[in-house]
């Protein structure tokens, strides 16, 4: 760019005055070496008359090294597309390092220093631009390999939250496969299945032939995104793949697997166990059914109602253990569902216990609670023996009688509670408690093996009786 360029340029672009123009021509001089020294593209802008955009007065490059393919001197510089210069024209200030994109579409970096005359006015730009391209692959890497460390940061927390032993974990056979599905890595554990399986070696093999019948990588790993089991050579195991991504392209994927057939095996042992635990469970309930079938005959063979009455008691006791046998032939878990097995009991008493003229409304309300099995037998004999007293002492004269039975757990602790709308007893509470039976029964129960509380209560014209026991059992506890 010579100089009278320049000059013709600033008179049809600019406003500025003679003693600018010659400062900027003797900068255009000087900007060459520095553009081979730094080894970036310099260029000299110049303010518009419209006092926004820009015009270029000269460029330099480095020999062979340039941004830029042809000349951009005389082109305009737009405020919207050059927002560093506009930024320096009107505020005088430099501006470094400031990113975007060259008309060639190269990512660069842009900083602009202002150029001024004696009077401190500015009257133009010295910028320089240099290419960006290998620093940001270099971030881009950097980024990769952060998030790279955070997976496997995170995948050995869950390791640890999960409580999986890590060396476990790397016992594991691995196979490595490449993008073409070709097995690039093995361990000791891999290449031995491998051998046993197909006969040969497994390096340089193709897995998806070899080991699973998928035609892609991204069928291979749409396969094993959740961990999936086949049995090879009579054996069960457990396999996962984990893909390889470099600069966001699928470069392969690791294959982890592990013998899980002594597992299997143990399941199997369990589940035959548990077929037999529920045909015990079963044996007993008949047993104790017969029992009760028994005790009904010679209930019958007796003309006095006090001799009927404890027989009766006793049968409704016998089937509530029946009950509670049923539910564990009925299920594979070690537990109860107390809700169903309270409302199992008042369906009995009300078939048993309500005559033909009565009418008894009956219900069992509150959550599903699972209690272990050591806690089923005396909570059956309670929720027993608790309907039994309102059936037997609190509605048996009503032609309307409501019974309910609710069911609530509140900070650890199981409470039953019994309400009925008989009459007021004849005695104190603590006394009824005493003369009768079945209430001594839940007491000792609730006491000795729930480790728990009963009271009974008159509420709003209610009978209400509450147990009230702890979920859990403490240490030593039943």
């Amino acid at each position: 760019m010579n100089c009278a360029t320049i000059r013709d340029i600033c008179i049809e672009y600019t406003n500025l005055t003679e003693e600018d123009i010659k400062i900027l021509e003797s900068m255009a001089l000087q900007i060459p070496n520095t553009a081979e020294m730094t080894g970036t593209d310099i260029f000299i802008d110049a303010p518009l008359k419209d006092g926004v955009d820009a015009v270029v007065l000269a460029w330099a490059c480095p020999k062979n090294r340039s941004l830029y393919r042809h000349s951009v001197v005389g082109e305009l510089a737009l405020a919207t597309s050059e927002p560093a210069v506009y930024r320096t024209l009107e505020t005088g200030e430099t501006s470094r390092d400031v990113r975007g994109v060259s008309q060639e579409g190269i990512p660069i970096a842009q900083t602009v220093v202002a150029i001024r005359n004696p009077a401190d006015g500015v009257i133009g730009t010295l910028i320089m631009e240099r290419d960006i391209s290998e620093e940001l692959r270099q971030e881009e890497q950097v980024e990769f390999l952060t998030q790279t460390a955070e997976r496997l940061s995170n995948t050995l927390m869950h390791l640890s939250m999960t409580g999986s032993q890590f060396e476990n974990w790397v016992g594991n056979g691995i196979f490595v496969l490449n993008k073409y599905s070709k097995i690039t890595y093995v361990n000791k554990k891999a290449a031995k299945i491998y051998q046993d399986f197909k006969g040969f070696e497994a390096l340089g093999q193709d897995f998806l032939f070899g080991m699973f019948n998928c035609s892609t990588l991204n069928e291979l790993l749409d396969t094993l995104q959740n961990p999936a089991e086949f049995c090879i050579l009579d054996k069960s195991y457990l396999f996962e793949a984990y893909p390889l991504v470099t600069y966001g392209d699928l470069s392969g994927c690791v294959i982890s697997f592990r013998d899980i057939t002594d597992l299997r095996e143990k399941e199997r042992e369990l589940s035959a166990k548990s077929t037999v635990i529920r045909e015990i469970h079963h044996r007993v309930k008949n047993n104790l059914q017969n029992v009760a079938a028994l005790l009904r005959l010679q209930m019958r063979r007796s003309d006095l109602d006090i001799v009927k009455a404890e027989f009766s008691a006793s049968i409704n006791r016998i089937i509530s253990i029946a009950m509670v046998h049923d539910v564990f032939a009925c299920q594979n878990c070690d537990s109860v569902d107390l809700k169903e097995l309270s409302q199992r009991i008042l369906s009995a008493l009300l078939e048993s216990s309500m005559s033909p003229e009565q009418s008894i409304k009956a219900h069992v309300n509150g959550q599903n609670l699972h209690l272990p099995s050591i806690k089923a037998v005396p909570l059956a004999l309670v929720i027993n023996e608790l309907l039994t007293n309102s059936f037997k002492h609190g509605v048996r004269l009503l032609e309307k009688g409501i019974i309910t039975l609710d069911i609530i757990e509140k900070k650890g602790q199981i409470h039953l509670t019994v309400r009925d709308n008989g009459p007021d007893p004849e005695v104190p509470f603590d006394k009824v408690k005493q003369r009768r039976l079945g209430l001594q029964i839940v007491d000792s129960l609730v006491g000795e093996q729930l480790g728990g509380e009963f009271r009974m209560e008159r509420i709003d014209g209610m009978t209400v009786v509450t147990v009230s026991f702890p979920k859990h059992s403490s240490e030593g506890q039943l």
